[in-house]
């Protein structure tokens, strides 16, 4: 008799222990299912630098041949905050500080310029090597959606503004000749001159942007962006130049998520 009611208390126990396990999963279930598993807003901090070029869409005739090209330092630094609708699609933006710049030599035909030699301005077409700087500094506004492909990757796609700081696009023409006005116009031999277009940009530049967010840690972003400007980099009357350039650059940049 002792021995069925000690079998009884164990079974009595087993049962109770069992039911109580069971009650705890539920309960677990439950706070999974109402406990958002994205946060609502997410803040980041991050810097990095830019890859590229400020371009025509095409190559133009009158440029025969790209002797070198040589990206400057351009860093840019930024903030974002990004807004969770669910656990899938979210809302980027922020505020960025971006230089862009370049270094390029290349071999020109008939490329219309607008040069200083010997103390005056001459307007015309330059046959030779044409070396170019530019260095550009914005105040940069994205606005992006986001798509979470997975725990650690995100795909944004959206568009940018960025307001210029400071600018400058410059160079030498050098190694050729020049026609005064025109193609037949007066030809002038041994140019070594300089030009500078600063003045001449825009103060507004706008584009699409798309890129990756990796976060490989808890905390520590990696990311991706390739900005590609759809403004002209000049003013709507500037004439010194035959062809519209764009600002196209790549991001690689480092943060840490808060």
């Amino acid at each position: 008799m002792k021995k069925i009611y000690i079998l009884l208390i164990l079974a009595l126990t087993c049962f109770t222990a069992q039911n109580v396990n069971a009650a705890k999963v539920r309960v677990g279930e439950k706070n999974s299912e109402t406990t958002t598993p994205t946060d609502k807003f997410v803040f980041a901090a991050k810097a990095g630098f830019n890859l590229g070029g400020t371009a025509p869409m095409s190559l133009p005739a009158e440029i025969r041949a790209i002797n070198s090209f040589k990206p400057t330092f351009s860093f840019s630094i930024a903030g974002t905050a990004q807004y969770n609708f669910n656990n899938k699609w979210g809302l980027q933006s922020g505020i960025k500080f971006d230089i862009k710049g370049m270094q390029t030599d290349a071999s020109v035909k008939n490329y219309q310029l607008v040069v200083s030699m010997d103390g005056s301005t001459v307007e015309g077409v330059f046959t030779g090597d044409v070396t170019t700087k530019v260095h550009n500094s914005y105040i940069t506004i994205p606005l992006l959606a986001v798509y979470n492909i997975s725990p650690r990757w995100d795909i944004k796609v959206g568009g940018y503004a960025s307001f210029m700081v400071d600018g400058e696009f410059s160079g030498t023409a050098k190694n050729g000749y020049m026609r005064d006005g025109s193609p037949i116009g007066p030809r002038v031999d041994g140019v070594d001159a300089v030009y500078d277009f600063s003045n001449d940009m825009r103060k507004v530049d706008a584009g699409v942007q798309v890129g990756v967010d990796f976060i490989p840690y808890k905390h520590l972003l990696i990311s991706g962006d390739l900005t590609w400007g759809c403004l002209p980099l000049f003013k709507s009357d500037f004439t010194a130049m035959s062809f519209d350039m764009y600002n196209v650059y790549f991001n690689i940049g480092f943060g840490y998520v808060f």
